[in-house]
């Protein structure tokens, strides 16, 4: 088997109305692209389809994350057009990356395309190549942006109806915190809650406030409450607060760093698809629950996201509902829920179909 063409497919695909934030907040949530510079919310930016071809007719999918992602998308396609398959081995394809986010976001949309084209070559599932699944079903939460007391209660109303058993909030310090986990708790009392500020509780003294104003509250993690790079910060906050607390992380140097100094108690974490497996597995030695972190995706990458969860075994609740949350999934059959978690395939590949109607729908001139 030999690949013969790679199609790179660019689209915008909105949000669904009112599920990001309450009227009025203005967050974009989104870092500046690494290749562009540009900052928007993050629904704004361009996401990419691409499709390897090989020679025998088969086609395997992938998706990296958002992005002005254009140029070196086509540079590492060029890169793998002409290669066999003895060339392209699984978890170490010969195009450039490393351990850190800026390095692999592109190269981590060839891995699951290449995963997804050998998959349906050798007719197993993703979940198999990456060492076999430890879950049938990868258990997510609920996910919202930034909201009021109210829309909180009306959005959990909603994730309640759904089948939902757990929710993961944007915040920052000047937020309706403890209004919005009360105004939750009183729709489901069930629920266990991730709370997410993107590092803006600013300080130690900033996450003691709120963790005191959540003291009547149990079940809740704090996600990156205070900056990363300060992870003394995270062990004296661990010994401060009842809450416990998970760092977002995008390298093997960041996660041997923290579980060195016990910074954390679960880990979220990005990478390709081989090494996440890999660096979960890591976490979960040590004692800390790993889950698959995502950027509200589309139906490829979560569902390649569903298979690398399945190999780690991350039975924490998940960040894998984009495809839930915007307009369209761009596949052709929904991702399976079944009672607060997404259902593993065991079909070859990833076990998803491009909608080439929806591609052609929310199409971008980019």
């Amino acid at each position: 088997m030999k690949i013969a063409d790679v199609k790179i497919h660019g689209v915008i695909v909105p949000m669904r109305p009112g599920v990001v934030h309450s009227p009025g907040v203005e967050d974009k949530l989104c870092a500046p692209d690494p290749v562009s510079g540009r900052s928007l919310n993050f629904w704004e930016f361009p996401k990419w389809i691409i499709e390897i071809e090989a020679d025998n007719g088969l086609v395997g999918l992938g998706e990296p994350r958002r992005g002005d992602l254009y140029g070196p998308l086509k540079r590492y396609a060029d890169m793998l057009i002409g290669k066999r398959l003895i060339d392209l081995p699984v978890g170490n394809l010969p195009l450039p990356h490393g351990d850190r986010y800026e390095s692999y976001i592109v190269y981590e949309a060839f891995e699951m395309a290449m995963l997804d084209l050998l998959g349906k070559h050798l007719e197993v599932p993703v979940w198999h190549l990456l060492g076999g699944k430890l879950l049938d079903h990868v258990p997510i939460h609920f996910w919202m942006g930034r909201m009021t007391a109210d829309e909180t209660a009306r959005r959990t109303q909603i994730a309640v109806e759904m089948n939902f058993h757990a929710a993961y909030m944007k915040c920052a310090l000047e937020d309706p915190i403890a209004e919005r986990v009360r105004a939750l708790r009183e729709v489901a009392p069930h629920f266990s809650i991730v709370l997410d500020p993107n590092e803006r509780f600013e300080n130690p003294a900033g996450a003691v406030r709120v963790a005191r104003s959540l003291e009547s509250f149990d079940r809740i993690v704090f996600e990156s409450p205070v900056p990363q790079h300060r992870l003394d910060w995270y062990v004296r906050l661990r010994k401060k607060i009842p809450q416990p607390i998970a760092l977002h992380l995008a390298s093997l140097g960041e996660l041997w760093a923290a579980l060195r100094l016990d910074a954390a108690d679960y880990y979220n974490l990005l990478g390709p698809l081989k090494e996440f497996t890999e660096w979960a597995r890591l976490a979960a030695a040590a004692g800390c629950p790993p889950w698959r972190g995502t950027g509200i995706d589309l139906g490829i990458r979560d569902m390649s996201s569903v298979h690398a969860a399945a190999a780690a075994g991350c039975n924490f609740t998940n960040d894998i509902v984009g495809h839930m949350l915007r307009e369209d999934d761009l596949i052709v059959e929904p991702i399976a829920f079944d009672d607060g978690c997404l259902v593993v395939p065991n079909g070859p590949g990833l076990g998803v179909e491009l909608d080439r109607d929806a591609l052609a729908r929310y199409r971008a001139d980019i």
